[in-house]
């Protein structure tokens, strides 16, 4: 008789009474009272009953966290505009590029001309300057050979 005394705890156990069920509520009403905010509704929410096993429910925990953690790392997303201080920086950088190349281009044209100031110093208009040139190339080679 002791066995059917046990199985009669075990069932009792699963089912829960109604009185049960009412102390429950009354507790949970009291920590919502001392919870709520005054724009929350007076009477506790009800607590979703979910049928599903708990199998489910955290397997749909896992996918719905495994998904924002894709979309958080998808190509899309890893692509932002620049703000302002990158966009200003990055206007100064060619700016100064841009003072570089024109102060080479000045001293490049600078150069030239005083090249051909002097050329004109000299007296050798620019056809005859490539004969110079060519000529200038040849003779160190001639004078080698003559003192050798």
């Amino acid at each position: 008789m002791d066995g059917g005394d046990d199985g009669n705890l075990i069932i009792k156990k699963r089912f829960v009474s109604e009185a049960e069920l009412d102390e429950r509520r009354k507790r949970r009403q009291e920590e919502w009272e001392k919870v709520r905010k005054p724009e929350d509704p007076e009477e506790c929410p009800e607590e979703v009953y979910d049928p599903r096993s708990l199998y489910e429910r955290l397997q749909e925990q896992k996918d719905r966290k495994q998904q924002e953690y894709e979309e958080q790392f998808k190509f899309k997303n890893m692509v932002r505009g620049l703000d302002e201080d990158e966009t200003n920086f990055l206007d100064e950088v060619s700016r100064q590029q841009e003072l570089i190349e024109k102060q080479r281009r000045e001293e490049e044209l600078k150069e030239l001309k005083e090249y051909r100031n002097n050329l004109k110093k000299v007296g050798i208009s620019q056809e005859n300057k490539k004969e110079v040139e060519k000529k200038l190339t040849v003779k160190p080679i001639e004078t080698k050979n003559k003192f050798s």
